[in-house]
């Protein structure tokens, strides 16, 4: 198959990097709330009513830490390419996002910055991909983005410069 000609599809599944479960999260919680619990029950023997309040707060702030966490562990994003349109689908949370632009009217913005996405410009959709993935990643992303979409252009639009 010669260099310049593409599959038919090409697709990227970018995902974030988690390791810990359910079950393990609530291990964490566990193990960073007893002390913290033991403390201020030494503190409510002696008499100091207040360091409830401070214990009751930190276990919350851990706790919502813990929940967005555990949200956004499988956030993804699935880019997938063919001569007849590029589909990317989202998810951050619980919420879904799929997009369908042509691939010809697409523009690749790469990152200009270490802390900045890849993103597709197309048909009113400005799309950013990548934003979970480490900065080497995402410049990969964008030269491989970038090549297939050069391939697909000239090959389907007779030649026109893209």
């Amino acid at each position: 198959m010669p260099r310049d000609e593409p599959p038919e599809h090409r697709s990227w599944l970018l995902q974030r990097r988690h390791s810990l479960s359910q079950r393990q999260l609530a291990q964490l919680f566990a193990a960073i709330c007893i002390p913290s619990l033991t403390l201020t029950g030494a503190f409510l023997w002696w008499g100091y009513w207040y360091m409830l309040a401070y214990a009751l707060l930190e276990m919350t702030v851990v706790a919502l830490c813990l929940r967005h966490h555990a949200r956004h562990a499988a956030d993804y994003d699935r880019i997938i390419i063919s001569p007849n349109g590029i589909t990317i689908e989202q998810r951050r949370a619980r919420c879904r996002c799929h997009i369908r632009v042509p691939p010809l009217a697409t523009r690749l913005l790469p990152p200009q910055r270490d802390s900045d996405p890849v993103r597709l410009i197309a048909a009113g959709a400005n799309v950013k991909l990548g934003e979970f993935l480490p900065s080497a990643q995402r410049y990969q992303l964008a030269r491989e983005l970038s090549a297939y979409l050069d391939v697909i252009g000239p090959r389907h639009a007779g030649g026109a410069q893209r």
